[in-house]
């Protein structure tokens, strides 16, 4: 027995060698082999920035959402909407975002969550490419259980653990001894540890090592002078796929959801988010892209129906920002955002009553650079 044991003691050391670095740099990180559910709710400040894992993100909204008190505004959507704060509002707040990106999977979602923790109002981003048939033929749904299952304690041993080792042999920057320690947040995860990157308490994002790079102007910044998105076009795919016309399936998904918040009492918010100026121009004289063509005239009636609110903010210039505060092509920044809310607000937007639109416009006048406002964090 003792010889068999042995024997598979040598023939096995090779695959134990192999795991054990990329283990400990998963583990050291948080990136894997930790539970989460205690911090999720804790007051300490934390960021959860994942590399390998982004699932986890769903599930960490997920169960936020049903461990905590009844939050009485959100932000749900995609990752186009995880800049507003709960520092813009005067209620409490919570941002529900990078949770969906489709049209039909705002239902599923909030299905898994019990009736008695919806918000008063909630806030929502309609991608305009939801309704993009070549993006999403709406054939599909998520299962409300999704969330709740997704988060990852175990990695995927064969990708994470072969890109950990290409890494380190190449002496990338993305190495494990590169990541960082001093910071005023608990840092889980390798994004957040390396690159200062990753959801704060309230849900929304931080964008650090991103916006330190574009205040330094600094190549490096990920979709710098948006090549990456102006790739996407020329190439007609990853969200920017081609669309002669709206797809009238999503209109009649969209009207089930507002019904169904009408049912629950949520007052929405919608809005249509901002791409950079140059990308959207870029996008309008492709002539690829018709069913962006008066998307905003055509999804407004659903919304009057039931007496909710809908804006267009689908360049940056339509919200009273611009290109210099953008973290990339399609996404604007924490300033942005405020001013987003703060032209909501001069709309007579609903939202007047959890907010203040005179301490929005001094706390904007106040901010920090070009893509913060509310400076409670390093960026470096």
């Amino acid at each position: 027995m003792k010889k068999f044991l042995f024997q598979l003691l040598v023939f096995s050391s090779p695959l134990l060698v192999y795991l054990v670095y990329p283990s400990y740099v998963l583990w050291k990180s948080e990136e894997n082999f930790h539970q989460i559910d205690a911090t999720i709710s804790s007051k300490e400040k934390y960021l959860f920035g994942y590399n390998y894992n982004e699932n986890n993100y769903g599930y960490i909204k997920w169960r936020y959402l049903n461990d905590n008190e009844k939050k009485t505004v959100w932000a749900l959507g995609s990752s186009r909407v995880l800049q507003f704060r709960e520092n813009m509002f005067d209620k409490s707040f919570y941002n529900a975002g990078y949770t969906l990106g489709k049209i039909n999977d705002f239902r599923p979602f909030l299905n898994s969550i019990p009736k008695s923790k919806y918000p008063d109002y909630m806030i929502i981003n309609l991608d305009q490419w939801m309704f993009n048939e070549a993006f999403d033929d709406l054939r599909t749904k998520a299962s409300s259980t999704v969330w709740e299952k997704s988060f990852t304690f175990f990695p995927k041993i064969v990708p994470t653990y072969n890109t950990i080792y290409s890494e380190a042999f190449n002496n990338s920057k993305n190495s494990e001894n590169t990541i960082e320690t001093a910071s005023p947040y608990r840092k889980i995860g390798m994004n957040a540890k390396r690159n200062n990157t990753g959801f704060r308490n309230d849900g929304s994002m931080f964008y650090g090592k991103q916006i330190k790079n574009l205040i330094d102007k600094n190549p490096e910044a990920e979709d710098f002078n948006y090549a990456e998105t102006f790739i996407r076009i020329r190439k007609g795919s990853s969200r920017f796929e081609y669309g002669d016309s709206i797809n009238e399936r999503a209109f009649v998904e969209l009207n089930e959801l507002l019904k169904f918040c009408q049912e629950n009492k949520i007052k929405v918010i919608a809005f249509l988010p901002p791409f950079a100026d140059k990308v959207y121009d870029r996008m309008e004289t492709s002539t690829n892209y018709g069913y962006l063509k008066n998307m905003h005239k055509k999804i407004k009636p659903f919304f009057d129906n039931y007496n909710f609110e809908v804006y267009d903010f689908s360049k940056m210039s339509l919200c009273n920002s611009n290109d210099n505060e953008t973290i990339d092509g399609f996404h604007g920044s924490e300033t942005t955002y405020q001013r987003m809310l703060i032209s909501m607000l001069n709309s007579g937007s609903v939202l007047n009553k959890v907010t203040s639109l005179e301490r929005l416009k001094t706390d904007l006048a106040n901010r920090k650079n070009n893509y913060v406002v509310y400076d409670d964090e390093k960026t470096d």
